[in-house]
């Protein structure tokens, strides 16, 4: 159990600390990764391929802004933002909840 602090809030205030310390602005998901991981690409498509486990790679295509592909390196790290298969969990505030009936 956590004590009397917001953990949603302060989650939100280290997304938004990661996105200053890169210089950037983003509305996506942050994963932090601990694995190998290389940037390639082809003509059109930037891919990133990380490896969870030996011979168990991850590829993911990597988003354009403006047609540069973003990735941001900054002292000992890189942020890639790439379009990867992940589950999301939306966390709303409850008191923002409204009531409608959707078409």
């Amino acid at each position: 159990m956590t004590k009397d602090r917001d953990v949603v809030q302060e989650w939100i205030q280290t997304q938004n600390e990661v996105l200053q310390f890169f210089q950037c602005e983003g509305e996506f998901f942050i994963k932090p990764l601990d694995y190998e991981w290389t940037i390639r690409h082809t003509e059109d498509f930037y891919f990133l391929s990380y490896w969870i486990r030996k011979n168990k790679r991850v590829d993911a295509v990597i988003v354009k802004k403006n047609g540069l592909p973003m990735v941001y390196r900054k002292r000992e790290y890189t942020m890639v933002v790439a379009i990867d298969c992940v589950k999301i969990a939306f966390v709303f505030r409850n008191s923002q909840q409204i009531d409608v009936e959707l078409e």
